[in-house]
């Protein structure tokens, strides 16, 4: 249970901004609920899945970067960054969406120009996963997520010691 992460939130406010979206462009709002469908067709499909192809993976969080710009228009730049060969690599399903989902809830500003970096490469065998944002928080507000505690358990519990997290 601690991989389905997918904010309900999330599901809201990409509801009501593909509902606006409609008004303005009609046909970008059909692409943007083709890939809101994929998404939940992935959770739905793979999110009982132990693993996944890794390039499965990328194509969830394409869609879900995707889906998240129409908030984020022109105060956010996203860049999202992985190898032009996928490797032919399993990994465990919706482990990394929490860390996007979390640069987009803590990392963004409606207000000042914000920045998320994705990018993952390979070092041998393993994968290197980084995300990071402008951290827009409030200076008074706390964090009371279970996210990044659930990824923590994940981890714990899919590796052991065998792998590491950095957050800072």
């Amino acid at each position: 249970y601690l991989k389905y992460q997918i904010n309900p939130h999330f599901l809201m406010n990409t509801l009501n901004n593909i509902h606006a979206l409609v008004d303005i462009d009609s046909e970008d709002a059909k692409n943007k609920l083709l890939k809101l469908s994929k998404l939940l067709r992935f959770v739905l499909y793979m999110g009982p899945k132990t693993t996944v192809q890794l390039e499965e993976e990328i194509v969830f969080l394409e869609n879900y970067i995707d889906l998240m710009r129409i908030r984020y228009i022109d105060k956010v730049e996203i860049n999202f960054s992985y190898p032009s060969v996928i490797p032919n690599l399993n990994i465990p399903t919706l482990l990394l969406v929490p860390f996007v989902e979390n640069a987009f809830k803590h990392g963004v500003s409606y207000r000042k120009d914000s920045l998320i970096r994705i990018s993952m490469e390979l070092d041998g065998d393993k994968l290197i996963f980084r995300c990071s944002n402008s951290n827009r928080r409030k200076e008074d507000e706390q964090h009371h997520g279970i996210g990044l505690e659930n990824i923590r358990k994940r981890l714990r519990l899919l590796f052991g010691n065998d792998y590491t997290l950095s957050i800072d």
